[in-house]
Formats: structure tokens, C-alpha cells, sequence
């Protein structure tokens, strides 16, 4: 099949795939055939005999790379096997790990764990004015690199930044770690300060989809790797919704007048959703007076009008109970349960749909971030496992012997590190010889009976004849807490073609801490709106939409302008989880969309996920249905209650 085949000259796919021009952006809307379109491009670079090597196709998510490759293999391009699609963060850290990268930037790409960051924060928090402070001062570190601000004019930290960068820098060093916000950046450190690199023309074609999810770092990268590249983007300013990690719609916006003489191409036909869900995210993205080119989608009406409900709960209890109704009625009627998306903003409305529906039989898979290791069983188990595959681990070591000790046995840990750097020895060796009596030092006796426990669970975990034996012991089947890391964990294993513990803790690691959404599934899928980006099903559902959830309040202190920035983005989330359902009626699908809030929730845990009550009455908070509702305008069904 060649990249044209049934391709109409005249439109913008056939536009997209056939432009030879070095530069190229494209603007798509949620459901327009963007994927399509880039599918064909890089079809017809594999049959110009371009190698496969030299293109590198830039995802979202893994699984978007795989989908790429299946459907060129569909196509029979040839050249298709060889060719490897990846995220960022994956391509960062394959190149970070190239031996004359390693010598370069003196920094070991061993990402840590959100909850590997405790031992850290208690280490620096006697120097750096506490817990809270640390935690604020990590967060503008990281900022500060996504944003790129070290290059920027006048751009100068203050004295108590720079000293806690160094010693931030100095336990990371140690300890042969990196935070994952740093990924991105040390690359671009690396490919900035090394312009003869081999990696800056490595590549004679870049595509790189969801552009306008880049932050500065990322957008950095990309321009130094494109030296020698013809280089395609593709995105939508409308679907922009990642400013926690920096990124901005004007990334997008902009990249032409970096890039004059662009081709600049756009898809606005919706071939995903239903025809009354393109005229409701079309009222509800109109709020938005900040999009210097509005573009409405453009309903396709063989898609059908769809089927479209909006339902008030008296109280959380009847709306999770409510949800969860629904979806066991659905799959009793034959909806497949890979077919329906719950989506929502908060882990209060997000744990117990999950608890709810596992209860009721159904076949449930959580996305949230971490979710695996969300309980200190599974991060005791897994940190443990770390250090199984690599005793030499210095962050899994550091959590585990600091785990029971009160501050995390700051105190005698700062005198193993001390006695590591004057003497050039691992914490690992020098704990196995204060252990052993050949060493003492002092203040360590806490640390050193945890390391005695570590120990014999290792020698137990040594014994065990397999990898999966391993996983047993760690995650046993039947304990509640362990049970997602454990199906994380076999589904690796299966993947796997022998006991490779290195191969299988890398893997592993990847899968908790950027969880793939398989697009064929056979589990109902629950996850943030965030996480939904690049998704589509048949049914959908968006639990929580209230104020102060969607949208969420602005951060204190910000300017006017920015507030305003704020909630364009929260309504931008809103647009892409409601487009996230998909119409199919030659299939029987006719696309549904089910939209639910309540009227109330315990105080306690409205406070607890940032919703400020609109008032208080004996315990609970009076939640109002999020303003996104109403701004979808006259064609969205009237609410009903549930």
C-alpha cells in the first residue's frame, strides 16, 4: 500500500504527508485524523529510502510510538520494523546513558520516585529552613530548568537558591541520582554545550506530535537536534493543559516566526465525536478570548447527534455509588468494558469510583500517577526490589534505612555520607562494615539495625529460584495494597524473554512512573483528565465537575493576567476530556457522554483536594456545579438529578 492510497490531493492529510518543506506545522483539533496524517508522512519518507534510523517520530506515550508502528507495518511500508518511535523523556535518557554523554555531564540518569524524595527533603531541611521550604525550593529548581531561565538576560538566583542548588546537586551526585524534571534539561545542557555532537545530527527527519505540550527545555531540544533535520510539528494550541510541567500554548503559537517561509497546515474536521459534542466543546472553548486564531471543529454529521447526559448527585456517596451504577448497567447491556473512560480531577472522587467498581465485579485499571506505589507496603517492596537488582542503589539504600527512623535517621546517615566521601566507598560497603564491627562510627545504631532487616530480606529474596518467584514474595497475591504494582509487575514479566533483573527493574520503573494507556484493553479505565490526552471511547464519563475542581482556583498571588491564563487552561482540560468521546454508529456506538457532580462532600475532604466550599452545613461542604457546565451552551442536554 503506498503513503497516497486513497488520499485526495486537495486535502490537508494529503497536504500534511506530501510537504517537502523543511519546516512544517500543522494545527489539529481533538478527532481531526492528526495521527493519519503523520502515519502517511512517515510512510512516504520510508518509501523515499530514507532510513529508518534518521527519522525519529516523537510521541506522546509509548503506546502512540507502537500504534505508529503497527499501522506502518498494516501498511506494508518497508523499513517499517527498523523504525523506532519514542517520548522525550525515553529518548533523553538513552542518550544521557551513552558513555561519552555520562562523561560529559558527570550525572547518572537514575530518575527518582516521587516517594524517594522524603529522605532528600529531610537531609537538606536543617539547612534550608524545613520540610515545606525544601519542597518549595526543589519545585522553583526544576522550574527554573523547564523554563530554561538559566539562559535568560537577567536571570539571577538569589544567594539561598544558589546554596540550596548546590546542595541539592551535591546529594544527587551522591547519591547517582536525578530528579525527573531534570531529564530534559541535563540533555539540553548536553546538546548545548557540545555543538559538534553527534547526536545534534543524528536525525535527517523529526515529527514531534502534541507540540503544544512541550515546555521550553523540551522545545530547546528538539531545535538543538534539528541542526540537520526537516523537522514537522503537530499540535493544537486549544488542547494545551500541561503548565505544572512549564508548557504554554505559545509554543505553537510562535514556532512560525522562529521558522519563517513554514509550510502552515490545519485539520478541523471532527471524525471522533458525536455532532452535539462538537457543538458543545465548540460553545465551551469560545469562552476562551485569549486564542489569537479561534478555530471551531466542524461536526461530521454521519457521526449522529450522539448521546449526551449531565446528572446532580445529592452527596459524593450516591454520585461514586451513581457512576458506578451506571457502568455495571452498561456492561450487563453488552458495552464492552475496554470501552468506557472515567475521568476525574481528584483522587477523592477518583479512589473511591475505583474501590467502587473493583467491588462490584468489574474489570477496573487505574492511571493515576504512582497509583502503584501509593501505599508504603508497595513502596517498602519496591524499594527493596531496587536494591535486589542493585545493591549499589544509593536512593533505594537511603530510603530503606532511614523508613523507620524518626527525620529519617538524618543524623547518623550524614555520618556514613561524610565517611562515603572522605574515603571513596559506597554506603553500601561502608554499612556492611559498620555492620560487620569493622567500622564504627557514631550515632548510626538506627540505621544499622535497618540494614541488618535489609539484609536478611535480601538473602530471603536470593533464594527464590525466579524473577517471578521475587515478585511473589514482594507482592503476594490477595494483599489489597500491593495489588496494582503486582499486575504491573507480571504484565512486565511477560514481556520479558529471560530473568534480565536489570532489564526488568528499568522497565518496571517506566511503567509506574509513566504509565501507558493501552488503546486496546479489556478494563473499564479510570484516570485524570490529563492523563486522558491522546485517548478516545466509545463511552465517557467525567465524575467531580464542580467548582474548584474544574475548574481548580488559581495559585495566591497571581496577577490578573495570569489568573485569567489560569482558567483558559482549566477550560482548555474541560474541552479535551469531554472530546475524548467517540461516535462509531456503523459499529452500534453512538457515542455517550455523561457529565456528573454533587451537591455535597465531607468538609474534610473538599479541604483536603483544594476545593474552598461554597458554604458549610454540619460537617459538609455545598459544592455548585462547575461553571464549564453552563458554557456549553444551548445545545447540552438540561441536568437532571440522579
Amino acid at each position: 500500500m503506498a503513503w497516497s492510497d486513497g488520499l485526495n490531493p486537495a486535502t490537508p492529510a494529503f497536504q500534511i504527508a506530501a510537504s517537502i518543506n523543511q519546516r512544517v506545522r500543522v494545527v489539529a483539533g481533538p478527532g481531526t485524523g492528526k495521527s493519519f496524517a503523520m502515519k502517511r508522512r512517515v510512510a512516504r519518507l520510508l518509501e523515499d529510502s530514507v532510513a529508518p534510523g534518521a527519522i525519529l517520530p516523537v510521541t506522546f506515550t509509548r503506546v502512540a510510538a507502537e500504534d505508529l508502528h503497527r499501522e506502518l507495518v498494516g501498511m506494508g511500508v518497508p523499513g517499517c520494523d527498523d523504525l523506532e518511535g519514542v517520548t522525550l523523556h525515553s529518548l533523553a535518557l538513552r542518550m544521557l546513558m551513552r558513555n561519552h554523554v555520562l562523561g560529559a555531564t558527570g550525572r547518572v540518569p537514575r530518575p527518582l520516585n516521587e516517594f524517594e524524595l522524603e529522605p532528600l527533603i529531610c537531609d537538606l531541611k536543617d539547612t534550608h529552613g524545613g520540610k515545606k521550604e525544601v519542597k518549595k525550593l526543589r519545585m522553583a529548581y526544576e522550574a527554573a530548568w523547564a523554563r530554561l531561565q538559566h539562559q535568560q538576560p537577567g536571570y539571577a538566583p538569589s544567594p539561598a537558591d544558589a546554596a540550596f542548588q548546590a546542595d541539592l546537586l551535591g546529594w544527587l551526585r551522591f547519591h547517582e541520582a536525578m530528579l525527573i524534571g531534570e531529564v530534559i534539561p541535563q540533555l539540553h545542557h548536553y546538546l548545548h554545550s557540545n555543538p559538534a555532537a553527534a547526536e545534534r545530527s543524528e536525525f535527517a527527519h523529526i515529527l514531534v506530535d502534541e507540540y503544544q505540550d512541550l515546555n521550553r527545555a523540551e522545545q530547546g531540544v528538539i531545535e538543538l537536534l534539528s541542526d540537520a533535520a526537516e523537522v514537522c510539528i503537530v499540535g493544537d494550541d486549544d488542547q494545551s493543559i500541561y503548565s505544572f510541567k512549564h508548557a504554554h500554548p505559545d509554543g505553537i503559537r510562535e514556532w512560525l516566526n522562529a521558522n519563517a517561509g513554514a509550510d502552515d497546515l490545519g485539520l478541523d474536521e471532527c471524525r471522533r465525536c458525536p455532532t452535539q459534542v462538537v457543538k458543545m466543546a465548540n460553545s465551551l472553548i469560545g469562552h476562551n478570548v485569549l486564542r489569537p486564531v479561534p478555530r471551531p471543529l466542524n461536526p461530521m454529521p454521519a457521526n449522529g447527534a450522539g448521546d449526551v447526559r449531565i446528572i446532580q448527585y445529592r452527596n459524593i456517596s450516591r454520585e461514586v455509588a451513581g457512576v458506578a451504577t451506571l457502568v455495571a448497567q452498561m456492561i450487563a447491556s453488552g458495552v464492552p468494558a475496554g470501552d468506557i473512560l472515567v475521568l476525574t480531577q481528584s483522587r477523592a472522587f477518583g479512589m473511591p469510583l475505583y474501590e467502587a467498581l473493583v467491588a462490584n465485579g468489574v474489570q477496573t485499571k487505574s492511571y493515576y500517577a504512582e497509583t502503584e506505589l501509593s501505599h508504603h507496603e508497595a513502596q517498602l517492596a519496591f524499594a527493596l526490589l531496587k536494591l535486589f537488582v542493585n545493591r549499589q542503589d544509593r536512593v533505594a539504600l537511603r530510603w530503606l534505612v532511614g523508613v523507620n527512623g524518626n527525620n529519617w535517621h538524618a543524623a547518623g546517615y550524614r555520618r556514613v555520607r561524610e565517611h562515603c566521601e572522605n574515603t571513596g566507598t559506597s554506603p553500601w560497603d561502608t554499612m556492611t562494615q559498620i555492620e560487620s564491627g569493622a567500622l564504627c562510627l557514631p550515632y548510626t545504631n538506627g540505621i544499622v539495625t535497618s540494614f541488618r532487616e535489609i539484609v536478611q530480606a535480601l538473602d530471603t529474596l536470593e533464594a527464590l529460584p525466579d524473577l517471578a518467584s521475587v515478585v511473589d514474595q514482594l507482592f503476594p497475591d490477595g494483599q489489597d495494597a500491593t495489588r496494582d504494582i503486582r499486575a504491573l509487575a507480571l504484565t512486565v514479566l511477560v514481556e520479558m524473554e529471560n530473568d534480565d533483573r536489570e532489564a526488568f527493574i528499568r522497565d518496571l520503573s517506566t511503567a509506574i512512573s509513566q504509565p501507558e494507556i493501552p488503546t486496546e484493553i479489556e478494563n473499564v479505565r479510570i484516570m485524570s483528565l490529563h492523563k486522558s490526552k491522546g485517548l478516545s471511547a466509545p463511552v465517557t464519563i467525567i465524575a467531580g465537575c464542580v467548582q474548584g475542581l474544574l475548574p481548580r482556583p488559581p495559585a495566591d498571588g497571581l496577577t490578573p493576567a495570569e489568573q485569567a491564563q489560569h482558567l483558559e487552561e482549566q477550560r482548555r482540560l474541560f474541552y479535551v476530556g469531554i472530546t475524548r468521546v467517540k461516535a462509531a454508529p456503523q459499529e452500534g456506538k453512538l457515542g455517550t457522554l455523561i457529565l456528573t457532580y454533587c451537591q455535597e462532600m465531607p468538609v474534610r475532604d473538599a479541604l483536603s483536594v483544594g476545593i474552598t466550599p461554597a458554604q458549610q452545613r454540619y460537617g459538609s461542604a455545598i459544592l455548585h456545579a462547575s461553571q464549564f457546565i453552563r458554557e456549553l451552551g444551548p445545545t447540552a442536554p438540561h441536568p437532571v438529578a440522579g
